[in-house]
Order: C-alpha cells, then structure tokens, then sequence
C-alpha cells in the first residue's frame, strides 16, 4: 500500500492577477488529500471516492484514450482559450481528475508495463471553495502513481506532472496551487517572460505573527468552478497599462514586503487586504452577499478577502480570510476552518 497526503493552500494575496505575470502568495493549509494505491495482479483499475459514494472500474486503455482526447481539448482551449472551449474539458466529472492523472502516467511508459490497481481518495479539503483541493489532488495521486510504477523524478518530474493534471481542471492554471501543497509552508510564485513559473519559499519566523492574526471561514461552493471563472474574466486583465491589474501587482508587492517583516503593522496588512478586495470586486468575482459580509468586518476595523477564483453568480464564493473584527455577528453563518497555517507539503509512505 502506497499512502500520498498533501495539504491544501490559500492564496493570501495575487489570484488571477497571477495569470498576467504578477507574483501571487499562497499559504500550506493542515486540511489534506490522501490517496492510497495497492497494486492488483489483474489490469483493471479500480477507483473508489467514498467521499462521493463512488468506485468504477476501468480498463488501462478506456484512460490513456481518455486523457488523449483531453489533450487535444486542453490544445485547442489554450489557442482559443473561452468558456466553450474549457467546456469541452469535462473537468466536472467526479473522476476526470483521477481519470486524467492515470491516463497521464499510463502514457508514459510501455503497455506491456501497465498494471492494475485500487486507488482510494479522501480529502478533507472542501471542494470548489478557493482550498486547492485539485492542486493537491493532482500532487497527491501523481507522486503515489509514481511510486507505483517506479518513475524517477528525473524522468518524471512530480511538479510538472501534477501541472499537467491541473491543466485539464483548471484550463491555465497559475501553478501556485500544486506547488503550494508540494512545498508547504508559504509560498511566493511568479512567471516570467518565458512562461516559467519561479517559486521561493518564505522563511518561516518572520511569518508567525502577521499569520497569527488570520482567520479561515468558508462561504460555501462557489456556482463556477476556477477554469469557468478564469475563462470568463481574464480579458478584464489584459491590455497594455491595465489599471486593474497594476494595482493588483501594487498590492501584491506591498503584501510581500510586510509579510516578512518582524513586526508588520497590523493595521497597514489590513489596508492592503481590503486594497486587493477591492480589486478583485471590480474584476466581478466577489457575489453581494459575501461583499455585504466584508463589508460588516471592514466597519469594525478588520479587514476580509476571498481567497481564490471566486464566483461569477449566486452567493458563494469559497475561501474567506479575515483580519481582526473575526467575531462579527455576520460571519456566524459561515463555517469557521479550524486548521493550521504553513504546514509542511507533500509526504509519502510505502512499508
């Protein structure tokens, strides 16, 4: 038995602004995914959700033809990249993620190689809700199928195979999210001009105390999921001297300097907390309803921010991040996320 869990993240400050080159800095949640792999004599690949209620079983090449029609789709959303075009992913099959990371590996050495397995997922991380639930999904299921066939990281290299698999979720997919599960702790991410995506990791001491004074609630699913979202608004980002998205970066890069700070000044964390709400309510992704509930905290001198894509319609919009002003009546209709921050990434066992 193969046993792979990694945590889910947060992005503290730069969602979506991260599609357009500014850096975006997400944090290690101790809420995990846990997939376990045992190896079968037979070739059939069983998968069980019991999260979902789910096991199907398949046949190693109804997955390798699976993930190679997915290819082409992801190809032709990337050229023209719509809500038609992500739509023709399927990313909204409870199984097209693992369906597509077996398919991945299956693709990537021999048939005559192919072997069966029970591959079992339980995640405590809430789905749809800004938690990076598919990011660590993607790391979790490519390092323990990994083991199971014995590839190497210089073959294979898990970030990039995990990136492939968020992909076909997501459409374009910042990479800070797998990477963040990946590596744990903090994480600051940013892509260059090439395309490459640069990560560093913060040290941890200088993170206690702005980290200390951050509370999770979750507002519920959102209606769209992330590549739907990303799909809908990143136009409102692009163009040359793009007003919204010089002050996401602005904001983003003040947020990064105080964050490593020995002692920040809670109050100007805050200001630019509520700086990058406003942000991303004028991209259009934060719904009326969570909006009037951050407004509650900003009038009794905290501040609040989704954390993720957000939401296109309905009232939902996931992750939660609030800074002072926690115990605000408003925010009792909302799950409080009792887990700890900069937790470590990804870990795997094999007896």
């Amino acid at each position: 038995m193969i046993h792979a869990r990694a945590p889910g993240k947060i992005i503290l400050i730069g969602e979506h602004a991260a599609l357009h080159g500014c850096p975006a800095i997400a944090c290690a949640v101790g809420l995990y995914c846990n997939v376990w792999i045992s190896a079968q004599e037979h070739r059939q690949i069983v998968v069980q959700l019991p999260d979902l209620s789910y096991q199907h079983s398949y046949a190693p090449e109804q997955l390798a033809d699976y993930v190679s029609h997915v290819r082409l789709a992801w190809e032709h959303y990337r050229r023209v990249p719509s809500a038609w075009s992500y739509a023709q992913l399927h990313a909204s099959a409870p199984d097209h993620l693992i369906k597509c990371a077996i398919g991945e590996i299956l693709l990537r050495i021999a048939p005559p190689d192919w072997q069966g397995f029970i591959l079992r997922v339980q995640s405590q991380i809430p789905t749809g809700a800004g938690f990076g639930s598919s990011g660590a999904l993607a790391v979790t299921l490519m390092a323990a199928l990994s083991q199971l066939f014995r590839l190497t990281d210089t073959d294979c290299p898990l970030e990039q195979l995990a990136l492939s698999v968020e992909r076909f979720q997501h459409g374009e997919p910042s990479g800070i999210d797998h990477n963040t599960s990946l590596l744990g702790s903090v994480v600051v991410g940013r892509r260059d001009a090439k395309g490459q995506f640069n990560l560093r990791t913060l040290p941890d001491s200088p993170l206690i105390l702005p980290l200390a004074n951050v509370r999770l609630f979750n507002t519920g699913t959102a209606r769209e999921n992330t590549g739907q979202v990303i799909a809908a608004t990143r136009f409102r980002l692009e163009g040359a001297h793009n007003a919204l998205l010089a002050s996401m970066q602005r904001n983003t890069e003040r947020f990064c300097s105080l964050l490593q700070q020995s002692r920040p000044m809670p109050e100007t964390l805050r200001a630019v907390i509520r700086d990058y709400q406003a942000d991303l309510e004028s991209l259009g992704v934060v719904p009326a309803a969570v909006a009037q509930v951050i407004r509650a905290v900003e009038k009794a001198g905290g501040a609040a921010k989704i954390c993720g894509a957000g939401t296109l319609s309905g009232d939902q919009a996931g992750a939660l991040l609030v800074m002072g002003a926690e115990d605000v009546p408003e925010l009792s209709r909302y799950r409080r996320i009792e887990a700890p921050l900069a937790v470590a990434g990804l870990e795997i066992t094999r007896p």
